[in-house]
């Protein structure tokens, strides 16, 4: 049986959280470097606020990125959509990546059991 997702040669190359090494990890302009590089798998992490809105973010809080405190799960999205990224870049809904690049695989890691319901229903 075949799937899309990895109906390629192997080995795949994944641009692992949207390819940190070019741009802060898990933003938009990582994966679009990732997509300049040529790289049609992306990898990315999955985080819920309290309010179900599923951002692209590798840790449980802001602060190690983002240098404020805050639980990712204890707060409401309108709490984080300020929140910038190494200062600069905002963290991306999931469904920004979903829009900007709809031919991309994307491989996600669901951080958290409170985010499992919410990324059922976004993608089907």
């Amino acid at each position: 049986m075949s799937h899309p997702f990895l109906d390629t040669q192997l080995p795949i190359a994944f641009a692992h959280r949207g390819g940190a090494s070019d741009a802060p990890e898990n933003t938009m302009p990582a994966f679009a470097k990732a997509i300049e590089l040529g790289y049609t798998y992306l990898e990315t992490d999955v985080h819920a606020t309290r309010d179900g809105v599923l951002l692209a973010f590798h840790d449980d809080d802001l602060s190690r990125t983002c240098g404020v405190a805050g639980k990712i799960s204890e707060l409401d999205y309108s709490e984080v959509r300020n929140a910038r990224v190494n200062g600069t870049e905002r963290i991306p809904l999931l469904q920004d990546i979903f829009d900007a690049w709809p031919e991309a695989r994307i491989n996600i890691d669901c951080k958290s059991d409170a985010a499992l319901p919410p990324l059922i229903e976004e993608i089907g």
